[in-house]
């Protein structure tokens, strides 16, 4: 999936940890401090409320507002940045979890093909996304000669997706999530693994802040957003608001792939 070639990159793959893209001014003061041409990327329900059984009975009516990423739209055409941003997209009368690659004025969608099903987090009772096929490569894009590509939180726990960003070659990985529930320990083990034997970066952007579910309990998205490559954490973020920037180092990234020989039997 993905036909987007970003010329004159500037290296940089920025994380925006935030609970929330309300506040323009707020996200333009970090924008505005980075070089033109990078890339950026945010974590889940950052641009929409975050999901709740509530939405079942009573979506929130701006999850239908077509508009909402006008702003996301300016600023990359502005600064001349790439943005990677999952949003709801509502459509034929039903609501699709999404990622949208925002570059140069135009926007490109990733719809997620797995969704989590849990008594307490039923994502696919809502969303219409198609999760009945075998996964297909995710969208993917190219900056530099440096191949990157997109997931889900979710969707990482499925070797099937790693298998395809593997055979297509991909340097960088981006991964979106919104975890809770003092699973850090597990995140990091999973995505810097994953990194490991696929010989690539990852850089994973959670998530911060609270919600309250109807029976009271407080779920704590606890941010620590990291940037992996291979089994080596570059670069993380606590768990509150802030900014990551990584330069993308080619060479380390091919030495990697020469010490361990894991692609080049594909």
């Amino acid at each position: 999936m993905g036909n987007l070639n970003i010329d004159n990159f500037s290296g940089c793959v920025s994380i925006l940890q935030l609970d929330n893209i309300s506040n323009s001014d707020r996200i333009l003061i970090y924008i505005k401090s980075l070089s033109k041409n990078s890339i950026i990327l945010f974590g889940e329900y950052v641009l929409d409320p975050f999901f709740s059984e509530e939405w079942l009975l009573k979506p929130d009516k701006f999850l239908k507002d077509r508009s909402k990423l006008d702003f996301i739209v300016e600023i990359s055409k502005d600064y001349n940045h790439t943005i990677v941003l999952p949003c709801i997209q509502y459509k034929n009368k039903g609501y699709y979890k999404s990622i949208a690659i925002v570059h140069d004025g135009n926007v490109h969608y990733y719809s997620q093909q797995r969704l989590i099903q849990y008594p307490h987090w039923n994502e696919v009772d809502f969303f219409s996304n198609d999760i009945s096929k075998l996964p297909k490569l995710p969208f993917t894009f190219t900056a530099n000669d440096i191949k990157f590509g997109v997931l889900f939180g979710f969707e990482t726990h499925f070797d099937e997706f790693w298998m395809e960003l593997k055979k297509a070659d991909v340097d960088v990985v981006l991964v979106s999530t919104a975890n809770t529930f003092s699973s850090q320990e597990r995140w990091k083990n999973l995505l810097t693994t994953h990194a490991f034997t696929n010989s690539c970066y990852v850089f994973r952007a959670n998530k911060i802040g609270k919600h309250v579910s109807k029976d009271g309990y407080e779920w704590d998205f606890y941010g620590h957003s990291f940037v992996s490559l291979g089994c080596d954490i570059l670069d993380s973020i606590n768990n509150e608001e802030g900014m990551l920037c990584i330069d993308i180092n080619k060479q380390a990234l091919e030495e990697l792939k020469k010490e361990w020989g894991f692609r080049t039997t594909l």
